[in-house]
């Protein structure tokens, strides 16, 4: 995180909806490349602030942030609580050794003491035995105090209380450093809350090591890492690995249809990809919408304008506050100079809060702009 979101909006972490929508309008229209051509700093405060209103504008991902905002707050505390018990050794100081006055002698008897070879042997057999018992000892407690904080920590990501569990899946770690499953629950909060790339994907590669067989879902995990922090190649690799090991994972077919046609240039491979998981996954919901949205994009980029406005369409029916397919089938509209339908829908997505649609009506639709 290179800024605190609510920083870059203006706003209190109290803010309410409106209130982010309204900070996000001001911002937007102030620093849009059209109003600030060759103006880099403008074109980067444009993008943290269409970063930071995509997060806080959804509850879900603006709850996921606060606690990642508590989490860095707390770790700051802490490193400065140990940063204050740090004492300088300059300071330590030691006594003088005592004066010849001051110590005092009185003879010591010494007494000859002869083992025998017998004695030896049982002196040497009674300290390998305690030290075996001692090793034994330790690496059944060890075993048995990291399996308890490793349930333990699934029963915290079970009542989403990430902060604990992920403590604690890190000293079960340090007990049972071959845990494969530790480091992939860790992976998991990493990814999906911390949001903390490069640390999942270290976890990720560790429990790769430890197993044999590893699962679909680690590599989909890696493929997810990768793809965050811009190894798209590495990124498709993977998630086609997880596809391999289970070609019903249909979340891996959205994922590598994303980096497909955002990253990759790959067209008709992510029309293939989102195709499977529009197929096999539940109709109408949040990412169903988001893949038939993905497929028209990916149709748009072919010039395939009718499939592309099919798929629009179809995404608008079902999620009737989606300004974002609205703005798309405008610009495909545009695509097919069908200047007045696509006026229509760039103006039902600005209604809709779509304030990209606002810049696309200056642009083609003039009597429609709001006063």
């Amino acid at each position: 995180m290179n800024r605190n979101y609510y920083s870059v909006l203006g706003i209190s972490h109290t803010a309410t909806t409106q209130e982010v929508k309204a900070a996000y309008k001001r911002l937007a229209i102030k620093y849009h490349p059209d109003k600030n051509q060759g103006n880099v700093l403008a074109e980067e405060m444009f993008k943290q602030i269409n970063a930071a209103y995509q997060t806080l504008s959804n509850p879900n991902k603006r709850a996921r942030y606060d606690l990642r905002l508590q989490y860095q707050r707390e770790r700051q505390r802490v490193l400065r609580q140990q940063q204050a018990y740090q004492v300088d050794p300059r300071y330590y100081q030691t006594r003088q050794p005592a004066g010849v006055s001051e110590r005092y002698y009185r003879p010591i008897r010494r007494e000859t003491y002869k083992f025998s070879r017998k004695d030896w042997y049982i002196t040497i057999a009674f300290v390998a035995g305690l030290l075996t018992f001692s090793l034994l000892l330790k690496v059944v407690m060890d075993y048995v105090t990291g399996e308890d904080k490793y349930k333990t920590a699934l029963t915290y990501i079970a009542d989403g209380k990430y902060s604990s569990a992920h403590r604690l899946l890190s000293d079960a770690i340090h007990f049972m450093p071959e845990n494969a499953d530790a480091y992939e629950a860790r992976a998991m909060i990493e990814l999906d809350v911390y949001e903390n790339y490069p640390a999942a994907l270290d976890d990720l590669n560790k429990a790769l090591k430890l197993r044999e067989s590893p699962s679909a879902q680690v590599y989909f995990m890696r493929g997810r890492s990768y793809q965050q922090l811009e190894q798209y190649q590495q990124a498709e690799k993977d998630l086609t690995r997880a596809l391999e090991l289970n070609s019903n994972f249909w979340s891996a077919y959205m994922a590598r249809g994303e980096v497909r046609l955002f990253f990759l240039g790959k067209y008709e491979d992510a029309i293939s990809d989102l195709t499977v998981f529009l197929k096999n996954s539940r109709i109408g919901s949040e990412k169903w919408v988001s893949a038939l949205t993905y497929r028209g994009f990916a149709y748009s980029r072919l010039k395939d304008f009718y499939a592309a406005e099919q798929d629009y369409r179809m995404a608008s029916e079902i999620d009737k506050q989606n300004g974002r397919a609205l703005y798309l089938l405008g610009r495909n509209e545009v695509e097919q100079q069908k200047s007045d339908s696509a006026c229509a829908h760039f103006y039902q997505a600005y209604q809709l809060g779509y304030s990209a649609a606002l810049f696309e009506m200056r642009m083609n639709c003039q009597e429609m702009l709001p006063q």
